[in-house]
C-alpha cells in the first residue's frame, strides 16, 4: 500500500465521490423500523390480512380533521372534509376511505363536533407504504390549505416517516457537536494538527464507503432509518479508534528511527505500525464482526438489519485502515507532525525503554502493581452501578413525543384530546373458522359475546367487529344475515374490510382500540391479557381460533423474542470471543479475564441506563421524559456492540503486554511497558468514543439518547476502571506464568497466531 500509495489514494478518491453521489438515494430509501418477529402470531396476522383482506389494506391510517371555530355540522367544515377525501381517493396505494359521516363510520366524530376522523387503508410493502404515506401527507395538506379546518394524516408509516426525519436531524446535530470535540481530543493526544485530522479523514471515508454499499443494498432491501444512526455512531467511533492506534505506533516508530539514525525511517515505520497495531485492529475488528453475527439468531428483521449495517461499517473501516491509511502515512512521511502544539503540550516522543519508564502512564502502572488491592473499590463501583439492571423493564417507544411539530404529531395531539391514542394503531384480532366453510353460527355467537365483553373493559375505547355490523344492518347476528349482507352491493366495501369475502368468508377482523397509546405499557398489558386469559376463555367451548396482531402485539412478540434469545446471543459471543482470544494470546487466563471484565463493564452500563432512563433520574439534565421502560432491543444490541468494541482496548493493551513479555519474560516490566505505550491512546480513543456517543444525548428521539448514553458510559468504564486498573492488578496477582499458561495439549492443536 505504501509503495503504490498514489494509486491507492486515487482509487479511494473515486470510491468516496461515487459513495457521496449515492448518499441522497440512501436517505430517500430508508423505511420505518420493522418490529415484526418471523413466525410470531402478529406476523401471521399481518401476512393473512395483507393476503386475504386486500380491501382493508396492509395498513390502516387516519386523516384527522380539527377546527377551533366550526363543527362537522357546518357546511364549510363538511366541504373541507369532502375536498380532502376527494383528493386522496384514487391516490396510489389507497384501497379504502371511510369518512366521518359515511355509512359504516364508527365513532369518528368527537363529542363536541370540532374534530373528526377518516379511516384510510393503504396497500404495499414497507417501503411502498412509507413513500405513499409521505406523498399523501402532502396531498392532504394541499387540499386542506389555509382553510378553517386543519387536516393531518397519521398512522404507522406517516409517524415513522416523521420520526425518521427527526432522527436524521438528530444524527447531524450530534455529529456537528461530536466531531469538533473529537478533533480537540485528537489534537491534545497527538500534539499536531495534521495528525489530528487523519483519524477524522479515515472516519469520513469509512462512513461514505459504508453508505455507498448500503445505498446499493437499498435497491433490493428496505433499510431501517434507525440503522443509519447506529452505523454513524459505531463507524465514527471505531474509525477514529483504529486510526489512532495505528497512527500512534507509526509516530512512535518514526521517532525511534530518527533517534537511531535511520536514513529514511518512513517505510520501516509504516511497516512496523501495520505489523503491530495494524494486526491488532484486524483481530479486534474480527471480534466485533463475530459478536455482531450472533444477532442473526434473533428472528427479527430489525436486529438482522442493524447487524448487517454494523458489520459493513466495521469491514469498510478495516479496508480503509489497511489500504488508505498506510498509503496516506507513506505520502505524508514526517509531515504527519506538521503544525504541532507547543512542546510542553505534545506527547513524549520516542519509543525506547527510557521513555516508557519515565512516562506518567508507567508510573501509574507501577503504582497499581505495587498496590493491586486498588482494584477492589473499582470492582465494587462497577457492581454498584450494575445493581439497577435486576429491575429492568422492556418496551417499545416509537418516539412520538419527538414529532409534536410534524403533521402526524399534530394529529396525535388531536387524537389524545378528542378521541383515544389507540386509534393511531389499533389491536387486530384475526378470528378464523376451524374447519372448512365460512364462519358458523357458533363463530359469530362467540365473536358477538367477545365483542360485548371487550366493550366493557375499562382499558378499551372501542371495538369493531362483524357482529356489530350485522346487528346494525340486518338486525341479527347469524350466517344467514352475513350471507344477505354479502349480496348488498352498497355494503360490499365495508364488509370486505371486516370479512375475507373474496377468499371464503372464513376469517374476520376484530378491531380493538385501546385507551392507551400503541407504545405504552398499558397497551402491551392488554395484549398479554387478550392472549393469556380473555381469548382462551372466550373460545374455550366453541367458536373460531383467534390470533392477536397489530403494532402493539408486534412489540410484545419482539420483547419475548429478545428476552428469549438474549442468553443464546450472550453464550455465543462469550464462547467465540474466549476461543478467539485464547488462540491469539495462547492463554486461558487472558481470555477469561477479558470475558469477565467486559461482562462487568456492560452490566454496569446497563444498570446506569436503567437508573437514568427507566427510573427517571437526570431527566432534566438530559432533556427527556421517562416512559418507564428501556427499549426492547437495547440490551441485546448494546451487549453485542459493547462487547465487540471493548475488545479494541483489550487486544490493543494485551497485545503490547504480550509483545514485551515474549521479549523479556518479566511480568511487571511487560505490564508497565504495555500500559505506558497504550495508556494515552486508549484514554484518548475512549474520550473520543464517549464524546461521539455522548453527543447523541442532544437527540430528540429517546432511543438515540439511550443508545448514546449506554455506549458512552460503557466505553468510559471499560477504558478507565477495567483496562487501566483491574487488568494490571489481576495480571500482577496472577503472575507471569499463570497469565500466559496454556495446557500442553492445547498448545499442540491451536494454530500459532501472534499479534507481533
Amino acid at each position: 500500500m505504501a509503495h503504490h500509495r498514489w494509486w491507492v489514494l486515487s482509487s479511494w478518491i473515486v470510491i468516496v465521490v461515487a459513495a457521496a453521489v449515492s448518499y441522497p438515494h440512501l436517505l430517500s430509501s430508508l423505511g420505518a423500523s420493522d418490529y415484526s418477529v418471523t413466525g410470531s402470531d402478529s406476523a401471521k396476522v399481518a401476512h393473512l390480512i395483507q393476503k386475504d383482506f386486500s380491501a382493508a389494506g396492509a395498513e390502516q391510517d387516519v386523516i384527522v380533521f380539527d377546527s377551533a371555530t366550526s363543527t362537522i355540522h357546518d357546511p364549510a367544515y363538511q366541504a373541507a372534509v369532502d375536498k380532502v377525501l376527494a383528493s386522496v381517493h384514487g391516490q396510489p396505494g389507497v384501497v379504502s376511505v371511510i369518512g366521518p359521516t359515511d355509512p359504516g363510520a364508527q365513532n369518528q366524530i368527537s363529542a363536541d363536533g370540532h374534530s373528526a376522523l377518516a379511516s384510510l387503508g393503504l396497500s404495499g410493502d414497507d417501503r411502498q407504504r412509507g413513500d405513499r404515506a409521505r406523498d399523501l401527507q402532502d396531498v392532504v395538506a394541499a387540499a386542506a390549505g389555509n382553510g378553517p379546518v386543519n387536516a393531518y394524516l397519521t398512522g404507522y408509516s406517516p409517524s415513522a416517516n416523521d420520526v425518521t426525519d427527526v432522527e436524521n436531524a438528530d444524527v447531524e446535530r450530534a455529529e456537528s457537536i461530536g466531531i469538533p470535540i473529537a478533533f480537540v481530543v485528537l489534537l491534545l493526544a497527538l500534539g499536531a494538527v495534521v495528525s489530528a485530522f487523519i483519524p477524522l479523514l479515515m472516519a469520513l471515508v469509512s462512513l461514505l464507503a459504508t453508505f455507498g454499499v448500503l445505498s446499493a443494498l437499498s435497491t433490493v432491501k428496505t433499510l431501517d432509518a434507525f440503522l443509519l444512526s447506529i452505523v454513524t455512531m459505531i463507524g465514527v467511533g471505531i474509525s477514529i479508534d483504529y486510526a489512532l492506534f495505528v497512527l500512534s505506533r507509526y509516530r512512535e516508530e518514526l521517532a525511534r528511527g530518527r533517534d537511531e539514525g535511520v536514513p529514511d525511517p518512513v517505510p520501516s515505520a509504516v511497516g512496523t505500525a501495520m505489523r503491530t497495531s495494524g494486526k491488532t485492529i484486524l483481530f479486534s475488528g474480527t471480534i466485533v464482526v463475530i459478536a455482531l453475527f450472533s444477532l442473526f439468531v434473533v428472528k427479527a428483521p430489525i436486529f438482522q438489519g442493524i447487524a448487517v449495517g454494523a458489520v459493513l461499517v466495521v469491514v469498510c473501516t478495516l479496508l480503509v485502515a489497511w489500504t488508505m491509511l498506510p498509503a496516506l502515512l507513506a505520502a505524508l512521511g514526517d509531515r504527519v507532525n506538521r503544525w504541532g502544539l507547543p512542546r510542553r503540550m505534545r506527547p513524549p516522543e520516542g519509543g525506547g525503554p527510557k521513555t516508557s519508564r519515565d512516562s506518567g502512564w508507567a508510573r501509574w502502572a507501577r503504582t497499581v502493581l505495587a498496590h493491586p488491592w486498588l482494584a477492589i473499590p473499582g470492582a465494587a463501583l462497577l457492581i454498584l452501578f450494575a445493581l439497577p439492571t435486576f429491575g429492568i423493564k422492556l418496551g417499545i417507544d416509537l418516539g412520538l413525543s419527538a414529532i409534536s411539530d410534524t403533521p402526524s404529531g399534530k394529529a396525535e395531539t388531536v387524537l389524545v384530546r378528542s378521541f383515544s391514542p389507540g386509534v393511531l394503531s389499533p389491536i387486530q384480532i384475526l378470528a378464523t373458522h376451524q374447519g372448512s366453510g365460512p364462519l358458523s353460527a357458533a363463530d359469530l355467537k362467540t365473536i358477538e359475546d367477545f365483542t360485548t365483553q371487550l366493550s366493557k373493559d375499562p382499558r378499551v375505547a372501542d371495538v369493531y367487529s362483524i357482529s356489530e355490523i350485522l346487528a346494525q344492518t340486518e338486525g341479527e347476528v347469524s350466517p344467514q344475515a352475513l350471507e344477505r349482507l354479502q349480496q348488498d352491493p352498497a355494503a360490499a366495501p365495508l364488509l370486505a374490510q371486516t370479512v375475507n369475502t373474496a377468499t371464503g368468508s372464513n376469517q374476520t377482523i376484530i378491531t380493538v382500540v385501546s385507551k392507551a397509546a400503541v407504545d405504552t405499557t398499558e397497551a402491551t398489558d392488554l395484549v398479554h391479557d387478550l392472549r393469556k386469559d380473555l381469548i382462551p376463555s372466550a373460545t374455550a367451548s366453541a367458536g373460531p381460533s383467534m390470533l392477536v396482531g397489530g403494532e402493539t402485539a408486534q412489540f410484545v412478540d419482539l420483547s419475548n423474542e429478545t428476552l428469549g434469545k438474549l442468553p443464546v446471543v450472550m453464550t455465543l459471543v462469550l464462547a467465540l470471543s474466549f476461543c478467539y482470544l485464547m488462540v491469539i494470546f495462547r492463554s486461558l487466563l487472558v481470555p477469561a479475564k477479558a470475558v469477565v471484565m467486559n461482562l462487568l463493564a456492560t452490566a454496569a452500563a446497563f444498570g446506569l441506563v436503567t437508573w437514568v432512563f427507566q427510573d427517571d433520574h437526570l431527566s432534566g439534565l438530559f432533556g427527556f421524559t421517562s416512559v418507564g421502560f428501556i427499549q426492547t432491543y437495547l440490551p441485546i444490541m448494546v451487549f453485542v456492540l459493547l462487547f465487540g468494541l471493548s475488545m479494541d482496548y483489550e487486544v490493543f493493551l494485551m497485545g503490547r503486554i504480550q509483545e514485551e513479555w515474549l521479549l523479556t519474560h518479566d511480568n511487571d516490566d511487560a505490564v508497565v511497558t504495555g500500559v505506558a505505550h497504550t495508556g494515552r491512546a486508549i484514554t484518548a480513543a475512549a474520550a473520543i468514543m464517549a464524546s461521539v456517543f455522548g453527543c447523541f444525548l442532544v437527540a430528540d428521539v429517546l432511543e438515540l439518547k439511550e443508545f448514546g448514553f449506554a455506549l458512552a458510559v460503557a466505553v468510559i468504564l471499560d477504558a478507565t476502571i477495567v483496562r487501566l486498573l483491574l487488568v494490571p492488578a489481576i495480571m500482577k496477582v496472577a503472575g507471569g506464568r499463570a497469565n500466559w499458561w496454556l495446557p500442553k495439549f492445547l498448545r499442540r492443536i491451536l494454530p500459532e497466531i501472534r499479534l507481533e
